[in-house]
């Protein structure tokens, strides 16, 4: 499942970046997502930001991890400043992630993963600079 498949992120407007583009997700400026002040709510950017989390994992790990379970388990977030235009999302896992995840995982069968997400209005302009660890655990194989 992808993460722009859930009602909750339909509902956000929250969408796959075009092809070819740098960043992973998107989700446009609009009267879904506003607070009183007119900027994006921040469970707006949250969920854009915890979105692009899943999705970074899969595009980096998906294909080569088999089928596996992952929750969020932690969150560090730091608002920078109003997100007052669309917002485009984008992410990496750290280099512990990068450089040990697969390994954790056939060796445990469990891992944790840590993905830095950035968001940013289309100006390039940092509003949200977020640190998601998730934990992995692998699932048996499926039932032929």
């Amino acid at each position: 499942m992808k993460a722009t498949d859930l009602a909750l992120n339909q509902l956000l407007g929250i969408r796959a970046a075009p092809a070819g583009a740098v960043h992973l997700l998107e989700m446009p400026h609009g009267p879904a997502v506003l607070n009183h002040l007119g900027t994006i709510h921040a469970a707006a950017q949250f969920a854009l930001a915890e979105a692009a989390s899943a999705e970074c994992l899969q595009r980096h790990f998906g294909d080569r991890v088999g089928r596996v379970r992952a929750i969020v388990r932690r969150v560090e977030v730091k608002y920078r400043t109003a997100a007052t235009g669309d917002l485009l999302a984008d992410g990496a896992p750290d280099a512990d992630t990068f450089n040990g995840l697969l390994t954790e995982l056939a060796t445990r069968g469990r891992a944790a993963a840590v993905i830095l997400i950035d968001l940013k209005d289309r100006s390039g302009t940092l509003t949200f600079h977020g640190k998601f660890e998730w934990f992995i655990s692998s699932l048996p194989p499926a039932a032929p």
